[in-house]
Formats: structure tokens, sequence, C-alpha cells
């Protein structure tokens, strides 16, 4: 098997990489899009800003990845109460297209980072939680998973607790613990394994190797680990924090496709040296309303 590594230089000869990013125009990804372009070469990806640029659209989704030197797929359907409504929806457009870009990553000996979730770890509540379980499933060697919790800063979904809690809009609160991590730390945790997995594979697969019948690819986990969670490690109750505004919330039971806790162990992220900065949920809550 001739193993196509290619016309790249080694990761530590060659920092600047074009780096394809899938939903570029979304939350984290407009993001990270920023801070990957102080050295990369970005490729944003994003049917909202180009009708074309379509992760259901194989053959072109492929020919882009052909191109890039780094794949960053965060483009998925991401509310998990609409995919107990919607749940073909959701393997259309979180399975299938994931299943493509795994497979073209690895045929390529491309290194890919995916948005997987917190709700794997009860991914069975959910079709959303089914079909991020799925994309870890079957993922390939040199494809690390992204377990985000609960993300929060500007630019965040109109639907979300923290940016209907700062515009005033919260109707009511739940008892469920979250993580809640801000977009910016998010960042840099993706640019250190964006790293971490470059010198991994530099390390795994020399630039030449020769062709020969029996080479065969290492065990996926042999020197990374294939999943990160990717939260602050503490987590807060929801209807604590909206007491700290509205000492007359309603107070319900939460949606049963929802977890109780996705509170993160951001141990293995912790030995990268990452730890997150920004002001947690209720720092940030007194500074927005100096309570």
């Amino acid at each position: 098997m001739k193993i196509k590594r290619s016309k790249h230089a080694p990761y530590e000869e060659q920092k600047r990489q074009r780096v394809l990013v899938t939903g570029s125009a979304g939350f984290i990804g407009g993001h990270l899009c920023k801070a990957l372009a102080v050295d990369n070469d970005v490729v944003p990806y994003d049917i909202v800003t180009n009708m074309f640029d379509d992760i259901r659209r194989t053959k072109d989704i492929e020919a882009v990845i052909d191109t890039c030197d780094f794949v960053i797929h965060l483009a998925a359907n991401a509310d998990v109460r609409r995919s107990i409504a919607f749940p073909d929806e959701y393997w259309e457009n979180n399975v299938e297209p994931t299943t493509v870009i795994q497979n073209r990553c690895h045929a390529n000996n491309t290194p890919l980072l995916y948005a997987s979730s917190s709700c794997v770890h009860q991914w069975h509540k959910s079709p959303y939680g089914i079909s991020k379980k799925v994309n870890e499933q079957t993922a390939r060697d040199f494809q690390v998973g992204l377990r985000f919790t609960t993300v929060y800063g500007d630019g965040a979904r109109d639907s979300m607790f923290m940016t209907k809690l700062k515009n005033n809009k919260l109707e009511y609160a739940t008892n469920h613990i979250r993580d809640f991590v801000h977009v910016n730390d998010v960042v840099k945790a993706i640019m250190i394994l964006k790293d971490e997995l470059n010198q991994t594979m530099d390390l795994r697969m020399p630039a030449l190797i020769p062709d020969t019948a029996d080479l065969k690819m290492p065990a996926r986990a042999s020197m990374m680990p294939t999943e990160y969670d990717i939260g602050t490690g503490k987590g807060l109750v929801v209807s604590d924090l909206a007491f700290m505004i509205n000492h007359n919330i309603e107070i319900r039971e939460g949606h049963e496709c929802e977890a109780d806790n996705n509170t993160a162990d951001i141990s293995l992220m912790q030995e990268l040296g990452w730890d997150p900065k920004e002001p947690d949920a209720a720092e940030f809550i007194k500074t927005v309303y100096n309570t």
C-alpha cells in the first residue's frame, strides 16, 4: 500500500497550512477562522455564505479536501430538542457528510478535527446525540473529536441560554447542570489540538515511506486520544445563574432529551497545557449586569 502524505513538508518545517473549516460562518467557526488566519491560509466553507458550500454535496467537499493540509469540520445541526422532531435531518446533515469527510481525509492522510459533543456521554437521549456518537465510531486514523460542552460568548445563537439571559429574554430555567465554556477558550483548545495532531502525524508518518505490501496504519489511539472534552470542568446549575438576574424566574423540568449534567473532564486538555482563562458563566453575568 502506498501512503500518500504528501506534497507537504513535515509540520515542524511548515507552520503555515491550508486549512479547510466547515461551518466557518457559525458561532465557533467564525471565531476560529480569525485565529487561524494569522498563521494559516483558511478555506472557509459554509452554506450560509455560499449556497454551493454545502457539505452534503459529496464531490464538491471531497475536491476541496484534496487541496488542503488540514480539515476542521464544525458544520452540523446542533439543536438537541429540534432533533427529536426531525431525526432524519440530523442523520442527513450530521452523519452522512461527516462520514464522507472522514473517509476522504483518511484516503489523503489529511489530519481532521471534527465537532462532537458532550451529548455523547448520554447519546441515547436524542437523535443529535446519536449522530455525534456515530461520528466518533466512524472516525479513522489522525481524526480527533471535539466534545464541546455549552459554549457561550459573542455571536452565540439567539436560542442559547446565555444569549437569552444576556438579552433579558429568558422565559424559564431548569435545574440542569451545565459546563459553560467561553468561545475564546474553545478556539485556543482547537489551536492546541491542531498543533498536537500535526506533530503526531509527523511522528507516525514520515514524509517518505517506501512501498511495501504489508505496511499497515498504526492503531488510532496509540499516540493521541481520539476524543477530547472541551469545557471548564466546572458544572453550574442553570437556575442558579438565572436567579442572579431574575429572582422570580419560573423553574421547569428539563426536556427528557437533554443531559442532566454535561460537566467536562478536561484532564486530557490540561496535559497539553490548556486551561480556560475567560470568566466562567457566573463571573460573566456579574460583569454584564454589575451584580
